[in-house]
């Protein structure tokens, strides 16, 4: 696996950020995401990209990424300022806190992950 020490697992219980339905990632993600729920302050997204293929920029509140078929993507954190290019394993799963990304999948694999975005009370 690729160094990931740009993904660091954050524990934060303090609210999320104020939502902007402009930058949800369902609206990013093109013909590869698939919404699976929205219910109850969660939206589960099932997030498909083919080689070559990119998404653009959103926002994604405390979520989770669990790796259904691997590959590696270039990944653009706007927080971090940079862009990492990361490996993810089949299999592997990572919790964040609140980020805005967005990426392109640089590897020769299609991409597949559920993506769990948890909305928590906001303030």
């Amino acid at each position: 696996m690729s160094d990931t020490t740009a993904i660091e697992p954050v524990s934060d219980p303090s609210p999320s950020p104020a939502y902007d339905p402009t930058m949800d990632p369902y609206l990013m993600g093109g013909d590869g995401i698939k919404q699976l729920s929205d219910t109850l302050g969660v939206k589960i997204y099932e997030f498909t990209v083919a080689p070559g293929e990119s998404w653009g920029l959103h926002t994604h509140p405390q979520h989770t990424v669990y790796v259904l078929e691997g590959g590696t993507m270039a990944l653009y954190m706007k927080e971090a300022g940079r862009t990492d290019t990361l490996t993810f394993p089949t299999g592997y799963s990572l919790v964040s806190g609140p980020l805005t990304d967005s990426g392109m999948n640089v590897g020769k694999t299609t991409i597949k992950m559920i993506v769990t975005d948890i909305y928590l009370q906001r303030e």
